[in-house]
């Protein structure tokens, strides 16, 4: 990660609404925000925000993809046109809720955050990163031929290549938190967005910082 310091992020915040107040959480999605729509104990549906081509916003994306989603998401009409929505399951809308209720301290319908990824490095520990092929074709193209070879990898059952951890950490994370190959970083590496819902899962699950205070790391001009 040489020359990634701070990143200044503006995350959605996730709210949970009472069927009757669709139209309030329409309004929060349109600013910007994720809302659950809370039918009973059983049933959770989402609005989520979607990009001007259909396609689910970078955040909403990702927050189904940590919940390993299955459902497809369906565009809206009427009052919600150009939105989407989706349905979960008990399991999935636990997850929901718990975030709906991490976010209840923070005001409107997101959050700025200052996030040292360096000083971080949570999404370097504990990872699944999958590995494609274009990945090694820039390991060698960047002078890391001896990075290409599959003893640095495994297969699953379908074929995929997955980076192989030192114990706990990615053999390329540094004393310092430092990618040693930041320049031909994996794809998933280059996808990851700070501040999804992913990372701030890491960031709980590996330095128990739950983002649920007001005051945490807000952005600051």
């Amino acid at each position: 990660m040489s020359g990634l310091t701070a990143l200044h992020v503006e995350r959605p915040i996730w709210r949970r609404f009472a069927p009757r107040f669709l139209a309030r959480a329409i309004e929060h999605v349109r600013a910007g925000g994720l809302a659950a729509i809370v039918h009973d104990e059983t049933r959770v549906d989402l609005v989520l925000p979607a990009e001007a081509g259909g396609a689910l916003t970078t955040f909403a994306a990702w927050a189904l993809a940590s919940l390993e989603h299955a459902g497809d998401t369906e565009p809206q009409e009427g009052p919600d046109s150009g939105l989407r929505s989706a349905s979960v399951d008990f399991d999935q809308a636990l997850t929901i809720l718990d975030w709906c209720d991490r976010d209840a301290v923070h005001p409107g319908p997101t959050r700025a955050m200052v996030l040292d990824c360096v000083a971080c490095t949570a999404c370097c520990q504990d990872a699944d990163v999958v590995v494609e092929t274009g990945d090694l074709a820039r390991l060698v193209a960047h002078g890391r031929a001896d990075l290409a070879s599959e003893s640095h990898y495994r297969r699953d059952d379908e074929g995929r290549l997955h980076l192989r951890f030192l114990g706990s950490r990615c053999e390329h994370l540094g004393e310092r938190g430092a990618c040693a190959i930041y320049e031909a970083r994996y794809t998933a590496c280059r996808a990851f967005p700070p501040g999804s819902e992913p990372c701030l899962a890491a960031r709980e699950d590996t330095l128990d910082v739950r983002d649920d205070a007001p005051d945490a790391r807000e952005a600051r001009e």
